[in-house]
């Protein structure tokens, strides 16, 4: 059985990260991987992607920042409900606060000397803006950082100092765990 895994993620931030990082550990499982960027969406076309990923049995995973919502179970809901009840909360993932902490996890203690940062302990709540200011001025652009940053990127570590991204690993291991029995 031909076996499709949609990953729908915000930006384009959250697609070079799922790209680089994740497919991989996807391509694994599934035959085929789709990432797909919806914020220039509207909410009809997301549904109408969720509906051709559902009718065509395909798993899929919803993933959004936490943003300014008080928590993980709020924003879940929030995507079910403007979404019309087509995301199902068990494909939901929301990375706390935004993409930007789980760049950040993944960089260990000499990945930060040689990227001219300081030690960083924990990454649960960086913001965008929080991530802007810690980028060395040695880097022409955001996207340059994030780009040397997904080099350097270990799974381990972010899962150590991230817990969505740890929460995300999980997620990913168990469904394979389930495909396996």
């Amino acid at each position: 059985m031909y076996r499709w895994m949609h990953v729908l993620v915000e930006g384009r931030d959250d697609r070079e990260f799922f790209n680089v990082v994740i497919m991989p550990i996807l391509q694994e499982q599934y035959d085929h991987v789709q990432i797909w960027e919806y914020a220039g969406a509207t909410i009809d076309r997301r549904i109408s992607y969720l509906r051709s990923a559902q009718a065509m049995k395909a798993d899929y995973l919803f993933v959004s920042d936490m943003n300014t919502s008080p928590c993980v179970t709020a924003r879940k809901g929030h995507l079910v409900e403007c979404h019309k009840n087509m995301v199902d909360p068990g494909r939901a993932i929301v990375v706390r606060r935004e993409i930007e902490s789980w760049y950040m996890a993944g960089i260990g203690d000499e990945a930060c000397r040689e990227l001219g940062l300081a030690s960083l302990p924990r990454m649960d709540d960086i913001t965008k803006e929080q991530f802007e200011k810690l980028i060395p001025q040695r880097f022409v652009s955001v996207v340059d950082f994030m780009s040397e940053i997904l080099k350097k990127f270990s799974i381990e570590t972010a899962k150590r100092k991230n817990n969505s991204f740890r929460y995300f690993m999980e997620k990913v291991k168990e469904k394979a765990k389930k495909d396996l029995a």
